[in-house]
């Protein structure tokens, strides 16, 4: 378990008491010196087991790997009347290292609940949503088991002067094997093994040839200056226990004199009282970082900084941007300035996760999740990368290791990405750079972000850690206002160049107003296409507005000059339109095309009439024929159209006269041209089924022309006798 890594080595005090007591006292201290198994095998045989001992047992379990127990334990002490809200925080992590993603967020969910003022909480929102995000982020990783693992820890690795250097518990010796309490594993020490860099086989592993190293209890991992010439080692203090009678973790500083390493020396400030380690160096060798539990900091283990200073460390500094109040610990610079750690106090799989942000304007930015496979419902840490930025070691005991933990390689096909500049060039619509742009930036929200301006290059930058979408709103006097969407993603690179388009106010204005007919709201999104009849070409593609409309400028157009358009609507869920735009330009200004046109789309619903909802003109029929005549066919092969574009939908062709003629004549005919127009469209539609043809002849008069009856009918018009020659197209489903 690699929480246990800052702790210590220290004897076992007992005291004695009572039957029931006893074992839970014995128990509590075996837990507090880090004698996991003993203190497992103690609380377990206390037969009244409160939420107190339950707590202690859900440790014990947790740090000897056996999470279903641990989970068994949360669970009981998360349904009694006496929990406190962290048992359902504990309850959540036990649950991410047993997979159950969903479980533990309902569980952070409660814990929010109880304990709304934890400011960290927010991290852990949508946390199944997040686990997605991070494995999509990281698909590009490979991670391999290496060979040389064994049963034992092995971990902690480094390359330098070509040799891997790694911490292990496997034995030394075969004469001497002492083990340590917390994990009944050999003591920790640094091995030292050739790596073949083209394949990173490892051959020849032994311990570091040193007794100034690897002593009696642990030692490493270890870390090297940028230069080569100083080594820090993480090992427990030899010369002094804290008050507590712990012997902690500290670190020390070995010099390379010549080619001899010096006596590793203590670093200054240390502390027999708290633990200091995992040590990782600036690229320019001036900063350290560390881990450690010292008092002071957000809880658990933190992550520190020191600096060199007038020929020492400085007073150390809590990384309060990175750290939780959880564990942070397993620090790595990067040359190239990524910088990993491991961490349970953000949203993760389960255990500690590896973590990455940019160390910039001496701070950290942009910290995320690397993601799986890099991550595991264990615990992954202790990463190391090479120059190249895309190959390296991390340490996991995730499922299907060799041992306790293990050493894994990784590949990844492109280098970790933080900050990200969208570069703007303003121009107008013949290509021309326009300075003095005004440019908006704004989130997803329409919240304003940054004002820039463009310069005498018509150019404005504007630096990003975040990823999402961000709009940008340009604005110039005499030119119509333009935005331009730019969507920064973990894969994007350093630098987005966009183009910001802003045309030139001609005078003339087109304004496009779409409508649900049903119910005369405005639509948003309708695909609007305009087609100049006059040139024949496509004007472009626009969607309106959150008002319904677009606004489209009418270039190369003087007073008195006349337009042509022919527009087509288009929206999910409803009929498409088309309809044609003719209009004499008196006077500067907008036209509003819905002054003169009916511009509202019909939503598709079962009983809509095609033949209404998209203007169809009249199906004409020679007289007393029913053969599809070529002005018909126009006509029919819109609907065409639209079934094809709704293949699910069955329409009724509905054949109907006028009542001119007997009755059973006019059936006759109606039918007959009912059959063939919908036999026309079967022909030309996916499931012909999906249309009937049925004639009505003149049953359903539609004004009261009717021609039959026992008194003398009136004289009607052709006009009143044309209402009631119609096709009609009736959607029976969708």
């Amino acid at each position: 378990m690699k929480r246990t890594l800052l702790f210590a080595v220290s004897c076992l005090i007992v005291s004695w008491a009572s039957a029931q007591e006893k074992h839970e006292i014995i128990g509590t201290d075996q837990l507090n010196q880090y004698d996991y198994f003993a203190s497992v095998n103690s609380l377990e045989k206390v037969k009244d087991k409160d939420a107190s001992v339950l707590r202690k047992l859900a440790e014990g379990y947790d740090m000897i790997g056996n999470y279903p127990n641990a989970e068994a334990c949360y669970a009981t002490i998360c349904s009694r009347a006496d929990r406190i809200p962290n048992d359902h925080l504990e309850y959540a992590r036990i649950l991410m290292k047993n997979q159950k993603y969903a479980d533990a967020e309902a569980q952070l969910k409660i814990y929010s609940q109880l304990n709304p003022k934890d400011s960290e909480m927010d991290r852990f929102q949508l946390l199944n949503e997040s686990l997605s995000k991070y494995s999509a982020q990281a698909a590009t990783i490979k991670v391999q088991n290496a060979a040389f693992n064994t049963e034992q820890a092995d971990f902690g690795p480094v390359i330098y002067n070509g040799k891997l250097l790694f911490t292990s518990s496997r034995r030394k010796s075969d004469v001497v094997n002492r083990k340590w309490l917390g994990n009944r594993l050999s003591f920790l020490d640094l091995y030292v093994a050739d790596i073949n860099p083209s394949d990173n086989n490892v051959t020849n592993i032994q311990p570091i040839p040193s007794k100034k190293v690897n002593k009696k209890y642990h030692e490493g991992p270890v870390a090297f200056s940028p230069d080569g010439k100083q080594a820090y080692i993480t090992r427990n203090n030899y010369d002094e226990k804290g008050k507590d009678g712990t012997r902690h973790f500290s670190l020390f500083v070995s010099n390379l004199v010549g080619e001899t390493w010096s006596e590793p020396e203590p670093v200054i400030f240390n502390s027999n009282d708290y633990s200091v380690g995992h040590a990782t160096l600036s690229p320019d060798g001036k900063t350290l970082f560390f881990a450690s539990d010292m008092p002071g900091g957000k809880g658990g283990v933190d992550i520190y900084r020191s600096r060199w200073q007038d020929g020492n460390w400085s007073v150390p500094e809590n990384m309060a941007s990175i750290n939780t109040s959880s564990d942070e610990m397993f620090p790595f610079f990067h040359e190239s300035g990524v910088f990993f750690f491991s961490s349970e106090g953000y949203p993760g799989y389960g255990g500690l996760d590896v973590f990455i942000g940019q160390y910039k304007d001496d701070d950290f930015r942009q910290l995320r999740n690397v993601g799986a496979p890099f991550n595991s419902s264990g615990d992954d840490f202790s990463v190391w990368m090479n120059k190249d930025g895309l190959t390296g070691m991390l340490s996991s005991n995730r499922a299907g290791g060799k041992g306790n933990d293990d050493l894994y390689t990784f590949t990844m096909e492109k280098p970790f990405a933080f900050a990200r500049n969208i570069r703007v060039v303003a121009k107008d619509e013949k290509g021309n750079r326009l300075p003095g742009v005004l440019i908006r930036v704004k989130d997803i929200s329409g919240k304003e972000l940054a004002t820039l301006t463009t310069d005498a290059d018509a150019e404005a930058t504007y630096e990003t850690s975040e990823t999402g979408a961000f709009n940008l709103e340009g604005t110039k006097k005499d030119y119509f206002e333009s935005s331009e969407s730019v969507i920064v993603t973990d894969d994007s690179p350093e630098n987005l160049p966009t183009d910001l388009v802003l045309e030139k106010d001609p005078g003339f204005m087109l304004l496009v107003k779409v409508l649900d007919k049903k119910s005369s709201t405005v639509l948003d999104s309708v695909k609007v296409t305009l087609i100049n009849n006059m040139t024949g070409k496509e004007e472009g593609v626009f969607y309106t507005n959150k008002e319904g409309q677009i606004k489209r400028p009418i270039y190369d157009k003087k007073l008195n000059d006349r337009v042509s358009y022919n527009i087509r609507l288009e929206k999910k869920g409803y009929l498409p339109k088309g309809t044609t735009y003719n209009k004499e330009l008196t006077t500067p200004g907008v036209y509003d095309v819905s002054k003169d046109l009916n511009l509202s789309i019909e939503k598709m619903e079962v009983g809509t009439d095609l033949a209404k909802a998209i203007d169809l003109k009249p199906i004409y029929f020679d007289l007393a024929k029913f053969n599809i005549r070529p002005d018909a066919a126009i006509e029919l092969d819109k609907i065409v159209a639209i079934m094809n574009e709704f293949p699910t939908m069955v329409v009724e062709l509905g054949s109907h006269t006028d009542c001119r003629g007997t009755a059973a004549k006019n059936l006759e005919l109606s039918q007959k041209r009912a059959d063939a127009s919908a036999e026309y469209i079967k022909s030309r539609i996916k499931d012909p089924w999906r249309i009937s043809g049925k004639g009505y002849g003149e049953s359903k008069i539609l004004n009261g022309c009717t021609c039959e009856g026992p008194k003398k009918q009136p004289k009607y018009t052709e006009a009143q006798h044309a209402v009631n020659r119609r096709t009609e197209f009736l959607v029976v489903k969708i």
